[in-house]
């Protein structure tokens, strides 16, 4: 009896030591101290205050608030926030759905979004803006911009706006009237409509940072993706109050 169970603890240590090798002496043991990479979550995340660690493919809600660091920074004074990637990536797509904010009445406004690229001092090593932006002001969803940028090599970057932008808007062409069923099964239409959002100091955002070989940089689809514009002049629009679009 005691040899036969000898046998067997031999057998079962064998066959231990035969995974082991097979999946690789290093990577065997970093699973056993860190455990398996972390995969995305289902659906969106909400970011924590402070710096934020961002998985690749993982949607991840930013609100950059009064609460948010304030710094002097290469495009004017900004309130931002800092990401850095759990992996960094070579090349990558940013992806930003920027959420209206209720200021008053039926007034929204949007947060214009700007990406410091830093090196692996902390500098500045390049800064992107989302010159493409497209409405989404489908019923049943809260009005929000979205856009799309492709960068070079990415591990950490900091989210933040210009001075310029604060107190211009982002204006979207004339949309036509829409006519779809919303995946409930109801049926909805809409009038055609055109909308003026001012930039702010403060707003939420939501990210998406991807490597760029698993999809191309298209925004989800709009209900006015084709005509819809970003005010570059950035003027005031001293009429914005009274014209301003409430969210569906």
């Amino acid at each position: 009896m005691c040899a036969r169970t000898s046998r067997f603890l031999v057998l079962f240590a064998g066959l231990c030591l035969t995974a082991a090798a097979t999946a690789g002496p290093l990577g065997w043991a970093r699973e056993k101290i860190t455990g398996k990479p972390e995969a995305p979550k289902t659906g969106v995340v909400t970011a924590r205050p402070g710096a934020v660690t961002l998985l690749a493919n993982q949607p991840t809600r930013l609100p950059i608030d009064y609460g948010a660091p304030e710094a002097e920074l290469p495009k004017g004074r900004s309130y931002f926030r800092r990401i850095e990637l759990s992996q960094p990536l070579d090349e990558a797509l940013i992806e930003v759905r920027v959420i209206a904010q209720d200021a008053g009445g039926k007034q929204r406004t949007v947060f214009k979004p700007l990406f410091y690229l830093l090196d692996d001092e902390g500098g500045v090593r390049e800064t992107v803006d989302v010159d493409q932006l497209n409405i989404d002001i489908r019923p049943f969803q809260p009005t929000a911009l979205v856009g799309c940028v492709k960068v070079g090599r990415l591990s950490r970057f900091l989210v933040a706006t210009t001075e310029k932008a604060i107190g211009g808007h982002f204006e979207s062409g004339s949309r036509s009237s829409v006519k779809a069923a919303s995946k409930g099964g109801f049926y909805y239409s809409t009038e055609a409509v055109k909308v003026k959002l001012p930039y702010a100091a403060t707003g939420e955002l939501v990210l998406t940072v991807s490597p760029i070989t698993s999809r191309r940089c298209e925004p989800a689809t709009t209900a006015d993706g084709k005509d819809a514009k970003s005010d570059k002049s950035a003027k005031p629009d001293k009429t914005a109050d009274a014209k301003q679009a409430a969210a569906r």
